[in-house]
């Protein structure tokens, strides 16, 4: 009696079956998934349980009470990548549907190579972990067709005419999907894990990059103070002078505290509160802060701007941002003075704000670079003062523009979303 009297498309089917859930999978191994244990489990339990149920109830072929799909596949499956109580329940699962499907000696047979399969993996499983992947494949697979010829001898040794040829050869066929399925979950978990080492390594590297960074640019200051406390402790020092250096460690500590507040700030931003911005207001507000120390290095601040122009963003973030920006832009014309253009105007759908001055410019090199870590063109910057602002504006949905010629001046424009 033959069995084999299948179509493609019924054994497709079943591969279909089998692999859907190694679809979802890798969504099972995510970091948050890792910490819900309840969700994880009951989303292991539906999926490798449909997949079994569905096997069952689409047989690759049929011959009497007998039904031949890959049922085992997705129950060994769960055994070895799930907990043990899922393992139990889907045992339960498969064993009831398969009485329910039909009856005859086909549940019997179902039932013996089932319990097989699950005595020996509970034996194995502990060693199974530390198995390599040509190891795990070859095991799955031979487990997964010994316990089906199990059954099959235990129905020959009562039925002599039992069709047992073309059960060996299903069941070889079923014990290679297996052997596929399991090279395929195996590298979906490696692919997982070596994204996870890479993401902590990408993490680490930034922490001792920024850790260096910070610690250096604090060394400064600090260095500084120091040098200044022991020239104090000198009694021969006049008073003008113990002024002129109690002053100047003042600065210095002013300056590591500014650090300090700039990395903050870039490693825990803090909660926003949306209001709709005025640009007239918030430019005459910068303006008026910043009026002072312009004028004490000889640069005059030039405001213009179009009236009725509306943004949405965190109101005291944007203010921090414009200033930093504003406050660069007279710093690169100390020594030389001149002229910082504030101009606001309405472009389609978007406001342009723009900062122009006439300091020192930037080559193309120096404007690549604006916005990353630690780079700065002042002698004492750190570059976190830029590198916050622009990630307040990306943050408020908009975007920056440099353009710069050395000798002529910089001109910082930015665009963001208008308020309708």
């Amino acid at each position: 009696m033959l069995v084999f009297n299948y179509t493609v498309e019924e054994l497709l089917l079943n591969v279909f079956f089998v692999m859907f859930p190694l679809f979802f999978y890798q969504f099972l191994m995510n970091e948050k998934m890792e910490e819900r244990v309840v969700l994880k489990n009951v989303l292991s339990s539906v999926l490798f349980g449909a997949s079994m149920v569905l096997c069952m109830t689409f047989p690759i072929t049929q011959q009497d009470t007998y039904r031949f799909d890959f049922r085992m596949i997705p129950f060994l499956l769960s055994i070895c990548y799930s907990t043990r109580l899922i393992s139990l329940l889907l045992f339960v699962v498969l064993i009831g549907t398969r009485f329910m499907i039909s009856g005859g000696d086909g549940n019997y047979l179902n039932l013996i190579s089932t319990t097989t399969a699950m005595i020996i993996m509970f034996l194995v499983e502990k060693k199974y972990n530390r198995l390599s992947l040509t190891q795990k494949v070859i095991v799955l697979s031979m487990i997964t067709f010994l316990s089906k010829m199990m059954a099959a001898l235990c129905k020959l040794f009562f039925d002599p005419s039992y069709f047992i040829n073309d059960v060996i050869v299903f069941n070889f066929l079923q014990a290679v999907f297996m052997g596929m399925t399991v090279y395929i979950i195996e590298s979906i978990r490696k692919n997982v894990q070596l994204r996870k080492e890479l993401i902590d390594s990408e993490k680490m590297k930034v922490v001792s990059v920024i850790s260096a960074s910070v610690a250096h640019e604090i060394r400064n200051p600090l260095t500084t103070v120091r040098g200044f406390i022991q020239l104090l402790t000198q009694s021969e020092v006049a008073p003008e002078k113990k002024q002129q250096y109690g002053q100047l460690c003042l600065e210095e500590l002013d300056r590591a505290q500014q650090i300090i507040n700039d990395y903050l700030a870039l490693a825990k931003p803090q909660p926003e509160n949306i209001d709709k911005l005025d640009i007239s207001e918030e430019i005459s507000y910068v303006s008026k802060v910043l009026t002072s120390y312009a004028n004490l290095n000889g640069v005059e601040i030039i405001v213009q701007f179009e009236p009725g122009l509306e943004i949405s963003g965190d109101r005291s973030k944007f203010r921090q941002s414009l200033i930093n920006l504003v406050k660069n832009g007279i710093e690169a014309m100390i020594g030389r003075g001149g002229v910082l253009e504030i101009t606001a105007r309405k472009q389609k759908r978007s406001v342009v704000l723009s900062i122009h001055d006439s300091g020192n410019g930037m080559t193309h090199e120096q404007i690549s670079r604006l916005g990353t870590p630690y780079f700065s063109n002042k002698e004492k910057g750190t570059g976190l003062g830029t590198m916050v602002s622009f990630n307040i504006i990306k943050s408020m949905m908009g975007s920056i523009n440099i353009t710069s010629e050395v000798g002529k001046g910089t001109v910082c424009q930015i665009v963001f979303p208008q308020q309708l």
